[in-house]
């Protein structure tokens, strides 16, 4: 199959940076493993104890600092946890074949090599990367990560 057959099926019509567009969905899927494994780690704020007294120091007062790390901490988290539902959503409608690959590969923690993954799961290298490839074209369709580039003229 030739480097951009896949994606043509996809997305006839148009071309597409296959090698950016798969950059963005591991990195998709990296993320979606580090939040499943993690969670969401929030920011504190920095703070220095000051010895010196300051009559109407704001004590008591919520520091614009502090509201700032608040409103990050809660948009970041909804947007983790959006992505990493997401990409659920995504991996449950692959196939069996296709979803194994990609959480063998990408949602294990350490992150295993292509080697260790097409050897446990019994397949040839050659037919590792085309499944792959396959999986990977799928889930940049279906979370809407493809990198286009101009149409194609014909």
């Amino acid at each position: 199959m030739e480097n951009n057959e896949v994606f043509q099926l996809c997305f006839p019509g148009t071309s597409i940076d296959e090698s950016a567009t798969f950059d963005r969905v591991e990195k998709e899927l990296k993320k979606a493993a580090f939040y499943e494994q993690y969670g969401f780690v929030r920011d504190e704020a920095k703070t220095t104890p000051s010895y010196i007294y300051k009559e109407n120091s704001g004590m008591g007062e919520i520091s614009k600092q502090t509201e700032n790390i608040a409103i990050r901490n809660i948009d970041k988290e909804d947007s983790l946890h959006r992505s990493y539902m997401n990409v659920t959503r995504a991996l449950n409608r692959l196939s069996m074949e296709h979803r194994n690959l990609i959480t063998s590969r990408y949602m294990c923690e350490p992150e295993p090599i292509d080697l260790n993954v097409y050897t446990s799961l019994g397949m040839s290298e050659r037919t590792y990367y085309r499944v792959k490839k396959e999986a990977l074209s799928k889930l940049a369709y279906s979370l809407n990560l493809e990198v286009r580039t101009e149409p194609i003229e014909g």
